[in-house]
């Protein structure tokens, strides 16, 4: 079975001030940086997408945010609603704001994800924080995740991945850093 990889990116970046996916880091894009990752991560016959833009003129496949949905959320379930429909094994999703994650980050990721049949979240090695969009589903989990999101019980990935008893994969500190702000250091 394939996999699907995910770039979330959308939102509107208020606090950055200009769309995440065109800052820069050494020269390429965040975008760039993301989907180049994903390629070294993915297998033959996986499907990369980005979540929530660019424009649909972009050379790769764009998934429409949930319309019900706002923020993270929205962008969680169309994403899994497509894994489903696409019956894909796996399903991989990072952040845009994420440009210091490297592709066996991903790879670690999906393969916890894989032999677990669960979702894995990634956590930063010394500081325990949760980075809780840098994750990976188990197709055993799409319906039931599919399902918290559309109750609406649930505010944030962060609370729909606590409610789904997620593992935990421990990634150096130096390689989860989320940049919010432009000035912020890259």
């Amino acid at each position: 079975m394939s996999s699907l990889w995910a770039i979330l990116n959308g939102g509107e970046s208020s606090r950055y001030g200009s769309p995440k996916y065109l800052a820069a880091r050494n020269g390429e894009s965040f975008l760039d940086v993301a989907v180049k990752r994903t390629i070294e991560a993915s297998n033959a016959g996986d499907k990369i997408v980005v979540s929530g833009g660019p424009p649909l003129s972009a050379a790769w496949d764009v998934v429409v945010d949930s319309p019900n949905f706002t923020g993270p959320l929205a962008g969680l379930l169309a994403l899994v609603q497509l894994a489903m429909e696409a019956k894909n094994e796996v399903l991989t999703i990072q952040p845009i704001d994420m440009p210091m994650v490297l592709s066996e980050h991903l790879r670690f990721l999906h393969d916890q994800a894989l032999h677990n049949e669960g979702v894995v979240v990634a956590e930063s090695q010394l500081s325990k924080d949760r980075h809780w969009v840098l994750a990976s589903v188990h197709c055993s989990q799409y319906q039931d995740v599919a399902e918290r999101i559309e109750s609406g019980s649930f505010r944030s990935v962060k609370s729909v991945w606590a409610s789904c008893a997620c593992d935990f994969l421990a990634l150096p500190d130096e390689y989860l850093v989320n940049i919010n702000y432009p000035d912020q250091p890259v």
